[in-house]
């Protein structure tokens, strides 16, 4: 007997390729073929949707209310209404008709999947790839709405659940911790892999570090920067250091203060930035060493992945959700937040030592088919799905 189709309608803040956008993708295109048919939504075009469509999952553009600074004004807040009663209108007229069985919000930023589904009377899974902190206030209203509004949270880490459970002790019962996976196929063939290396004027005896993600206050470029100006100065030398992302637009001084900082450090002429690309896996191939200095916690930390995968060992900051995926001293290093100087020891090791670098970057690879697949976070996140569809 043939088992029952249940719909599940993805609702996503963005169209960008970075980690939650990441995560979507991996998601619904394992889900498409199964019993569980995803419909994505997105409030705006962009290359998450070409992905998507490529893929073959059904996706539509529609104009959803998000959780903004822009929001929380007083005219912000009196357009919710009408806002959301668009976003419903809409989404009601693209599921033509067809029973939904789960809505699922992917990041804390989307408003319109938890009133739709409470009026639809559809369960909601809410899945948090955020850490909170500040502004205060925020991290309170969170807490209420996933109190109010959500049948399950998926939380990516360990350290993300206990962020929300903090405010709200009472949500630990509808918690479920699903940490995310990958999947890795193919590799970047040598050519490629040397034809990367030399535009970044990488010689032979050169080590390559590698930063991936948005520029933005926290990701850690300006911290990465000034360490390596302390290994200038203590003439460790042979290293270069690709910083690849770019800002949301709107944040161009985020990038404007890194090419500041870099043009006054005594390594500048070893530091490249280069904006987003959807080649990813091209620099992990390329480098030597994956660098994470993230100033404030990541709720899970995607590039790690993506860098063990690619056998690389990982150099990050001690918080947050790096600390459930990178073993300090088996599979890379874990450094203080915030401090420079430690930054500058660690990957000072990572350089000058070509065989530890070898035997963490096979760990790390180890630990990823072990724990961070794409199939294990699959059979996690179905389950949680099972809890509530019947």
């Amino acid at each position: 007997m043939m088992s029952q189709i249940h719909n599940i309608l993805f609702l996503h803040q963005s169209a960008d390729l970075y980690g939650s956008d990441k995560v979507l993708l991996a998601i619904v295109s394992r889900l498409k073929g199964s019993r569980f048919h995803p419909i994505v939504v997105v409030p705006v075009d962009g290359p998450l949707v070409g992905e998507l469509r490529r893929a073959g999952v059904e996706c539509h553009v529609v104009p959803l209310t998000r959780l903004s600074r822009g929001i929380m004004s007083a005219r912000g807040l009196l357009g919710i209404p009408g806002e959301m009663a668009h976003s419903f209108r809409e989404i009601d007229t693209l599921l033509q008709g067809r029973p939904v069985s789960l809505l699922h919000s992917n990041t804390l930023a989307i408003l319109t999947g938890a009133l739709w589904a409470r009026q639809r009377r559809v369960p909601h899974v809410w899945h948090v790839h955020e850490i909170i902190v500040h502004p205060r206030f925020v991290k309170i209203i969170y807490g209420y709405l996933l109190k109010w509004f959500a049948d399950r949270i998926v939380c990516i880490s360990q350290a993300t659940q206990a962020n929300l459970v903090e405010d709200q002790p009472s949500l630990q019962s509808r918690c479920r911790l699903v940490w995310n996976g990958l999947c890795r196929s193919g590799k970047t063939n040598l050519a490629a892999i040397s034809a990367y290396r030399k535009s970044l004027q990488v010689e032979r005896n050169e080590v390559l570090l590698a930063l991936v993600g948005r520029i933005n206050r926290w990701k850690g470029q300006l911290l990465l920067v000034e360490a390596a100006g302390l290994l200038w100065q203590r003439g460790v030398r042979d290293f270069r250091i690709a910083i690849v992302g770019s800002v949301v637009p709107g944040q161009e001084h985020f990038l404007h203060s890194l090419e500041r900082a870099i043009a006054v450090s005594p390594a500048a002429a070893r530091i490249s930035v280069q904006s987003f690309t959807s080649e990813v896996w091209a620099v992990w191939d390329s480098c030597d060493i994956a660098v994470i200095p993230s100033t404030e916690p990541e709720p899970f930390g995607m590039v790690a992945l993506e860098a063990m995968s690619a056998g690389k060992p990982v150099v990050a900051a001690d918080h947050g959700g790096l600390t459930e995926i990178v073993v300090p001293g088996q599979t890379g290093w874990l450094v203080p937040p915030c401090d420079a100087s430690a930054l500058a020891d660690a990957l000072q090791q990572a350089i000058t030592d070509p065989a530890l670098r070898q035997r963490m970057g096979q760990a790390g690879l180890a630990r990823y088919l072990a724990e961070f697949t794409l199939g294990r976070q699959m059979h996690d996140l179905v389950a949680v799905y099972d809890e509530l569809v019947h």
